[in-house]
């Protein structure tokens, strides 16, 4: 083996002691032989294994007889662990990715799934950091099998030196691979004759290969964790909730003036029409994009479609309203159920309860008071006055006598009559105050096709009209879509005895008979005068009311060059539009908002849960990745998983054997730089079988393949 002085002879029979493998075995060496450098040790064989010789050259008993002799193993264990992991790593994250990622919450509220999202999402993080190295060691086990297969072997030695410390994997293999294919496509593209004829000297197909694999891991498991982020959520629970309104047995124990006044109360705030949070309407099944404030959102929607001259698709709205709970819930529940329907009308064409038909059939009473004196009593109702730089006039109407107080509408008394269908109109005459300057939207108005103008053109008049369905029962609410379901008819109980003035007696009216009540401030079925009355409070009514549920705010004007004045802007169809669809929905807040509560049912609430949600890299993409890289894993690691194989892996120590193998050889390379290396080039890159002809075979670099059915030994034999 080459040259030996004295001082490597020392080293090599220091090893020998150092290793455990060798202390049992007798050490048979003779003196060293004096020898130059320049002179080769003719004793030497040449070939084997290093520290299996004596430093005279004399073979040494270092392995034992009974244990020289093996043959070809199949690793199964790790051949079925690199074959289940990549399939095991994709499985869980298409579980996360099919089970919760495409299956986000809604609304907030997430499936009862069977393994909690925190515990999901930190599995896949753990196990990513260990992925990459199981990885690269699963594609060792399949570099071992490769190597010893004439179709995927490296063509010589050199590219197996590329193979080594498993470089395909690392980030300078990669960088060192594209520099070799860089040079070469550079001397391919050279103008010196020379040059175009250079060897290639980087890796062969099965490096770039394991290369690729390894690469399309690095960037994809890195990836994958911005595909996903934690949040919280809630999910579904068995804990049931406090009710804090109205039930069937209580929901007609109130009076209709309270109703009215909560509804009117709070469509004058302007407010979003909606009951207070948790409190929402339900949607029915089939709606789309629903959110907390379903009927805000829809009503909107509907008046733009009105301010933009559209043909409006949709107009009727239908809503639950569930008794009021603190928390949101879900369950079974008693509630009132309402449809309604409004559109703008012209005063000659589609109103059916007001005769306008003409313009100059405006109601003219001579005696306000005798006509306010017995206002509760008719379901019309008349209201003329001036303020803030408008004359107004308004008559609002309903289809239900409003005469039979203590007589609730939605009670067991009057199933019969269930659901209870009618209609409402308004409608509003508008001139400008002397004085005060048009605003836009009257100047507007007076070219609008439903809007009349008086003789001398300074009156607008136009009307709309609401149809109203309602009911009472018991409905499913889905507190994660915002949706009802399964209604059945369940009236209210009506057996109330109650003595005192008749205004404070109990019974609640059909729905439209208490927006009726909220814009006419009457006591249904009280002879009475009305709390607001023209001439007094000019906030108190329904003009201003109107204006300010739909955001039409008073602003100062110039009336002259020391005067300013509030003007509130005229009111447009489409707005008076809006605003009866909002009092019609603070009206079916009303119905369940006010009354006794405290009581639980079969409502239930929610709990604190955990939720991974979609983050800034598509997910699918990410799948698409890792199943690619199974594919390209599993399907060669089935290709050799019964393979018999010299060694599970590609060590430093196998290595190390090989070069013991081509000492010879190895005398020859003239540069570090395993590139500029062409002895390289002529050698095997192949592990087969370097005696095949022999009786004992022996595993090294050669191009005679190793056959599984043979015996092979751990010293080559001369």
């Amino acid at each position: 083996m080459g040259h030996r002085n004295h001082d490597q002879t020392e080293t090599a029979i220091d090893m020998v002691d150092l290793d455990p493998r060798f202390q049992d075995h007798e050490l048979h060496s003779n003196a060293p032989s004096e020898h130059s450098d320049d002179q080769p040790d003719s004793h030497e064989p040449s070939g084997g294994p290093p520290f299996r010789y004596s430093p005279n050259g004399s073979q040494t008993n270092l392995i034992d007889p009974k244990t020289d002799r093996y043959r070809l193993q199949r690793y199964y264990a790790r051949s079925l662990l690199n074959t289940l992991l990549p399939l095991l790593a994709t499985g869980l994250y298409a579980f996360i990715v099919f089970g919760y990622l495409l299956q986000p919450s809604v609304n907030g509220i997430v499936p009862n799934w069977p393994v909690d999202a925190n515990v999901v999402f930190f599995s896949w993080l753990i196990l990513s950091i260990f992925l990459l190295d199981w990885a690269k060691s699963g594609l060792a086990g399949f570099e071992a099998a490769a190597l010893m297969k004439p179709r995927l072997a490296p063509s010589n030695a050199m590219q197996l030196m590329w193979h080594l410390d498993g470089a395909w994997g690392t980030l300078s293999g990669w960088r060192k691979a594209l520099e070799s294919l860089y040079r070469f496509v550079k001397a391919k593209m050279h103008r010196n004759q020379d040059l175009q004829n250079a060897a290639w000297r980087g890796p062969g197909l099965l490096w770039w290969y394991l290369a690729a694999n390894g690469l399309l891991l690095y960037v994809t498991l890195p990836l994958s964790g911005l595909t996903m982020n934690p949040s919280d959520a809630l999910r579904l629970s068995s804990r049931k909730v406090s009710v804090l309104g109205v039930n069937e047995t209580t929901f007609d124990v109130r009076t209709n003036a309270a109703v009215s006044q909560l509804a009117r109360d709070n469509w004058r705030t302007g407010h979003s029409t909606t009951p207070p949070t948790p409190t929402i309407f339900y949607a029915p099944q089939g709606a789309k994009n629903v959110s907390s404030t379903y009927f805000e959102d829809t009503v909107q929607d509907i008046y733009q479609q009105d301010l933009s001259a559209k043909a409006v698709t949709f107009r009727n709205i239908t809503i639950f309203a569930g008794p009021p709970v603190a928390e949101r819930a879900y369950g079974k529940a008693w509630g009132f159920l309402s449809t309604v329907e409004c559109s703008p009308k012209g005063l000659s064409q589609g109103l059916e309860l007001i005769n306008a038909s003409k313009f100059a059939q405006r109601p003219d009473y001579t005696d306000l008071d005798i006509m306010f004196n017995g206002a509760g009593l008719s379901p019309v109702f008349y209201f003329p006055d001036e303020g803030y730089g408008v004359n107004f006039s308004y008559v609002v109407a309903s289809d239900h006598d409003i005469d039979g107080v203590g007589n609730g509408q939605y009670t067991n008394a009057t199933q019969n009559r269930l659901p209870n269908k009618g209609s409402f109109e308004m409608v509003l005459w508008q001139s400008i105050s002397e004085g005060f300057q048009p605003d836009d939207g009257f100047t507007k108005m007076m070219n609008h096709p439903l809007v009349a103008r008086s003789d001398n053109g300074s009156t607008l008049g136009f009307g709309v009209r609401c149809t109203v369905e309602s009911d009472v029962g018991t409905a499913s609410l889905d507190a994660a879509k915002r949706m009802y379901s399964g209604f059945e008819q369940v009236p209210a109980v009506g057996n109330i005895n109650f003595q005192g003035s008749i205004y404070l007696w109990p019974g609640v009216f059909a729905i439209q008979s208490i927006v009726f009540q909220a814009l006419s401030t009457v006591q249904l079925g009280y002879m009475g005068p009305p709390s607001c009355k023209p001439g007094g409070d000019s906030t108190c009514n329904a003009f201003y009311g109107a204006n300010v549920a739909t955001g039409g705010v008073p602003r100062l004007v110039q009336m002259a060059e020391t005067v300013l004045a509030l003007q509130v802007p005229t009111i447009t169809p489409e707005r008076l539009t809006l605003a009866m669809y909002k009092l019609f929905g603070e009206a079916a807040a009303g119905m369940m908002a006010t009354g006794p509560g405290n009581w639980t049912g079969e409502l239930k609430g929610l709990d604190p849960a955990s939720d991974v949600v979609p983050y800034l890299i598509p997910s699918k993409l990410i799948l698409a990745l890792l199943c690619l890289w199974t594919a390209l894993t599993v399907i060669p690691q089935l290709y050799v998983f019964r393979e018999q194989r010299w060694s599970s892996r590609l060590t430093a120590a196998e290595m190390f054997r090989f070069g013991a193998e081509i000492q010879d050889s190895a005398r020859h390379l003239r540069s570090r730089d395993l590139r500029e290396n062409d002895v390289l080039r002529k050698m095997p890159g192949m592990v087969g079988d370097v005696a095949p002809g022999a009786e004992k075979g022996f595993v090294g670099l050669s191009s005679v393949p190793a056959r599984s059915d043979r015996v092979y030994t751990n010293v080559k034999e001369d």
